[in-house]
């Protein structure tokens, strides 16, 4: 936004200061002409009040020689005999009796310094003009600011009556979204009041069946429902960004890869851990937890057990990106497997969902594409805490790319 008003002010006052450097390089060259011209003509009259005078030619001459015109060789006297003192030869400038004085126009430069001291005022001028044209607008961006930062919070601005009209459409749509917030927490309560229970009844009936196969997937499955369904509503805060919290994305994954380290040693996985540098985002230790967890567990459910894993965290230029990655087959419709309830590989989809949102949450974005190892790469950019960058577009990329 800000960049948009510098670009906007500098724009207008560039022009303004383009038209005000030629106006004033022409008026300093007219004048510059003008002033030239007045001397010749004084110099000419001059000239010719010695020729009312007398028309001696060694009087002429002197008088000649006398004026600046003449000394630069460009006043001429052709008397009424037909004699011309002097060099020169240009138009008619003053008369005397029969005799003629003629000035050929001086040649006068364009005045470079002069135009160069106004240009020297003018970027001073514009230098001015933009930061002045940025203070009606800095309480606008400071409520927008702020207004990120906390979703409710009225925008309060005097001024012309367009700024309170801004203000006024900031603040409703800040309460409509805050109303949004407060219906998706209702429903996040009420899905866990009205889940849990009969995910529990389930349990109980599953535990009741007995052994056998049958048993043992109707088990898998009702152990699979419920473990997704706590962890969509464990992970779904993060997207409210207003208590995120704060947490080291370095400290949080290597504390959560000494569980699945031992898990992937269990099952003969080539584990690969790089943390890197500690490095703060906004997100609650335990929101960004349940996202490693949720990307761990569908490596070890959906690839084969001696498939390599590999996590990452690498920390640049206001940007912290944590990169999950495994040997199996890949993603098999990557162009839906960001979207929530689908994910083509047997699951419910809401993985990589939970992910994304918590990406998201910090201004950063998803990225899935075909990883160094084989199989799917899940790439997470969160925002750094405290840091200042250009906003990233798009947030979700999927992107995918054959074998080399």
């Amino acid at each position: 936004m800000r960049a948009v008003i510098t670009r906007a002010l500098l724009l207008a006052t560039g022009l303004v200061a383009v038209v005000l450097v030629a106006t004033a390089g022409f008026l300093l060259h007219s004048h510059a002409v003008s002033t030239a011209a007045q001397a010749d003509r004084r110099d000419a009259a001059v000239v010719a009040g010695v020729l009312a005078v007398s028309s001696d030619p060694d009087a002429v001459r002197g008088t000649i020689a006398r004026t600046t015109a003449g000394a630069e060789g460009r006043l001429s006297v052709v008397l009424e005999d037909g004699t011309r003192l002097g060099a020169g030869g240009g138009p008619r400038v003053a008369s005397a009796g029969g005799s003629v004085v003629s000035v050929v126009p001086a040649s006068v430069p364009f005045p470079l310094l002069p135009v160069l001291l106004v240009s020297g005022i003018a970027l001073v001028a514009v230098g001015v003009a933009v930061w002045l044209g940025h203070r009606p607008f800095t309480p606008v961006l400071a409520a927008l600011r702020d207004l990120t930062t906390s979703v409710g919070r009225r925008v309060r601005l005097r001024g012309p009556r367009e700024l309170e009209a801004l203000a006024e459409s900031i603040d409703e749509a800040s309460s409509r979204t805050s109303q949004l917030l407060a219906k998706e927490r209702e429903m996040i309560a009420d899905v866990s009041h009205r889940l849990r229970t009969p995910l529990a009844a389930l349990r109980l009936d599953a535990d009741a069946i007995g052994p056998g196969p049958v048993a043992d997937r109707i088990r898998s499955a009702v152990s699979t429902l419920g473990h997704d369904v706590d962890r969509i509503i464990q992970s779904l805060h993060p997207v409210e960004g207003d208590t995120a919290g704060k947490c080291d994305v370095a400290a949080v994954v290597e504390s959560r890869m000494a569980f699945w380290s031992a898990h992937a040693a269990d099952q003969g996985r080539v584990c690969e851990i790089d943390v890197g540098e500690p490095c703060w985002v906004l997100l609650a230790p335990d929101a960004l937890g349940a996202v490693v967890d949720t990307l761990l567990e569908n490596v070890f459910r959906h690839t084969p057990p001696a498939a390599p894993v590999g996590v990452s965290v690498v920390r640049h230029a206001g940007w912290v990106t944590l990169v999950v990655e495994d040997g199996g087959t890949g993603v098999a419709d990557p162009s839906s497997a960001l979207h929530r309830g689908s994910s083509g590989g047997g699951s419910t989809g809401l993985g990589l969902d939970i992910a994304r949102a918590a990406a998201e949450a910090t201004g950063g974005t998803i990225h899935l594409e075909r990883g160094r190892l084989g199989g799917a790469r899940v790439r997470l950019r969160f925002s750094e805490a405290n840091s200042h960058h250009e906003p990233a577009s798009p947030r979700a990329w999927r992107l995918w790319r054959g074998h080399p």
